[in-house]
């Protein structure tokens, strides 16, 4: 009987845990939607502390950085919504998107004199 008790206490609280993180995820969804991407991040990371994951997730959490210009944190969050979901298109575009973004353009630097043998 006890063990039973248990297990309905284990089962309740993991119901209301998965409403709680759904809830979150929406108000989450609806701050990165508004354009508040920080408070969106926010909210996002609180799911992650309740270790809740899904594709979806990381997808809208590496959005989020991308908006603020967080180029390695998006690219981190594009891998592990990949690790989940790896034949989903619209991650595989947006990691690629980020990766060109990472490409530091280096110009040559004009030699001078000691450099030019003179």
């Amino acid at each position: 009987m006890k063990n039973l008790i248990y297990i309905f206490v284990f089962f309740f609280f993991g119901i209301i845990s998965a409403q709680n993180a759904d809830a979150l995820f929406e108000k989450a969804t609806a701050q990165y939607n508004d354009g508040n991407y920080d408070a969106a991040i926010s909210s996002y990371e609180q799911i992650l502390k309740e270790e809740k994951v899904s594709a979806s997730l990381y997808y809208n959490l590496a959005n989020a950085h991308y908006k603020l210009n967080h180029i390695a944190p998006s690219i981190y969050y594009y891998e592990k919504a990949l690790q989940l979901n790896p034949n989903d298109a619209d991650i595989k575009n947006n990691l690629e998107f980020a990766e060109n973004m990472k490409i530091d353009a280096i110009e040559e630097v004009p030699k001078t004199g000691l450099a030019n043998g003179k």
